[in-house]
């Protein structure tokens, strides 16, 4: 059974190790410039964040491995009149092992971050969507805008 939770500290290894298999997924690139030089600021970028809440990743677990994982951080736009408070949260970093993929693992921790992005009041959801990812979100009832998805 797959357990899905919030990631916290002892899940920084675990964060950089699946981001950089997003990255090169999604970039479709073999290797990144300098693997050591990406997993040192990933780890920092994962440390700053997620000790001060700007960063709420949720984790996909089956027998104590991380199998997939989604990534939510959120920044101010100036207000408007579609969102008028300016804040947004941005999904990031989805990512489902691919021996996992077509189990619904990505539509529970979308759920998960949808979930947080109404709980803090927040109306204005952004992301960037691959083609794998584009299916689960159009269920959720996101828009396609010019550069990306959003729910408005």
């Amino acid at each position: 059974m797959i357990e899905y939770r919030r990631a916290n500290a002892g899940d920084i290894d675990e964060l950089v190790r699946l981001k950089i298999e997003f990255m090169k997924e999604a970039l479709k690139i073999e290797t990144c410039f300098d693997d050591k030089e990406m997993k040192d600021s990933l780890t920092d970028y994962f440390n700053k964040t997620i000790h001060n809440d700007s960063l709420n990743d949720w984790l996909a677990i089956d027998n104590s491995r991380i199998i997939g994982t989604s990534g939510l951080c959120f920044y101010t736009l100036p207000p408007s009149y579609k969102n008028i408070t300016g804040n947004v949260a941005y999904i990031m970093n989805m990512y489902t092992d691919p021996a996992y993929r077509g189990k619904g693992i990505a539509s529970q921790l979308f759920e998960k971050m949808i979930f947080e992005v109404k709980k803090l009041g927040h109306k204005k959801i952004s992301l960037h969507a691959t083609d794998k990812g584009k299916p689960v979100y159009l269920k959720y009832g996101l828009k396609k805008s010019i550069m990306k998805w959003c729910l408005i």
